[in-house]
């Protein structure tokens, strides 16, 4: 199973780079960039060019901040550059952040999702002068190639939590890439039955489908520690307002009564009552925490069930700034790489 490291919310394009080039000496197998301080194409651009063999993806870009033709150019641009090595992940975003930010309509995300997903990947395998013809509810193209694409197919990977949206990733994606806060027994029960059964139905090879899954990863020499930095994480999605996907997770795994809760406290900024809350089973089953030993036997409980861990590293009290703040993370790497 591939350990990916999930980058993007640091402070200078510089500290990406440099995560890039260590983490995958220490036993990453793939890079991610994500959409949230930072774009995700020019990171991952830059990644690409600091990695010799690491997959390089983006995890997720925003469908709502660009036009799938562009997004499947940029996707093409990137494969060529990595040499065949980039996969693309899509998904709608955060729709409160969506609607904040770029005043986006977002009443329609699986007609959009759907539309979006066909067009990127007709444009990713567009041949040389091959027409490439698709008019849905949503998104529409009329286009025709320059050139060949580096690779016949680049993986697109399509973000999903709700288990409509898992299922139209079944349905047309390469990848139904999960968030990060998800159990063994999510993705055993819920993510993997429930996009296999819609591929089936459409007539695809549910065996073609990949399954990457975000993660939150806290890790520390003393687990105590790591466990209160990942209550502080996971009320910090409930801030300033729920993130829709992750208090959907929860309420999909039984959780709903701390939802409810995180809720209500977050929002008013009670962070300590809400970390108080958070349950043992939370930290213990949907996230990956604790001394690099202790997060390295629960990385193997996946097995089987994600194809890789893309990990979300939450910061530790008093790290050192900078890339010596993933000393014990890079350890983690070396033990699930040996």
């Amino acid at each position: 199973m591939r350990l990916g490291l999930l980058l993007g919310f640091e402070d200078s394009l510089q500290t990406v780079v440099t995560l890039a080039r260590e983490g995958e000496a220490a036993g990453f197998g793939s890079m991610y960039t994500v959409e949230a301080g930072r774009s995700a194409l020019v990171p991952a651009a830059a990644v690409v060019a600091a990695t010799t063999r690491a997959r390089v993806g983006t995890y997720i870009v925003n469908a709502y901040a660009r036009d799938p033709w562009v997004t499947g150019l940029a996707a093409r641009d990137l494969d060529e550059l990595s040499g065949g090595r980039f996969v693309l992940g899509i998904g709608t975003g955060n729709p409160h952040f969506n609607q904040w930010y770029m005043g986006a309509d977002t009443s329609r995300p699986l007609a959009k999702m759907r539309d979006y997903l066909e067009i990127v990947r007709a444009v990713v395998a567009g041949r040389a002068g091959q027409p490439v013809r698709y008019q849905g509810q949503v998104h529409s193209i009329r286009w025709r190639a320059s050139w060949d694409p580096t690779r016949p197919r680049i993986p697109v990977y399509l973000s999903a939590s709700g288990p409509k949206m898992v299922q139209l990733a079944g349905e047309v994606s390469d990848g139904v890439g999960v968030g990060i806060m998800s159990s063994t027994t999510f993705m055993r029960d819920l993510v993997r039955p429930n996009a296999t059964a819609a591929a089936v139905a459409v007539g695809r090879d549910p065996g073609e489908l990949a399954f990457p899954m975000g993660s939150l990863v806290s890790v520390n020499q003393d687990p105590e520690i790591a466990r209160d930095a990942t209550r502080a994480s996971i009320c910090g999605l409930f801030h300033p307002v729920p993130h829709p996907y992750y208090d959907s997770q929860l309420r999909q795994l039984g959780f709903a009564d701390f939802a409810d809760q995180a809720t209500e406290l977050m929002p008013a900024g009670r962070v300590r009552e809400a970390m108080d809350l958070v349950p043992d089973e939370v930290i213990d089953t949907m996230t990956i925490t604790g001394t690099p030993a202790q997060c390295a036997a629960r990385i193997a409980d996946y097995e089987g069930l994600a194809d890789e861990i893309i990990v979300f590293r939450i910061p530790q009290p008093g790290e050192p700034a900078g890339v010596a703040a993933f000393g014990d993370l890079f350890s983690l790497a070396s033990i699930t790489s040996d």
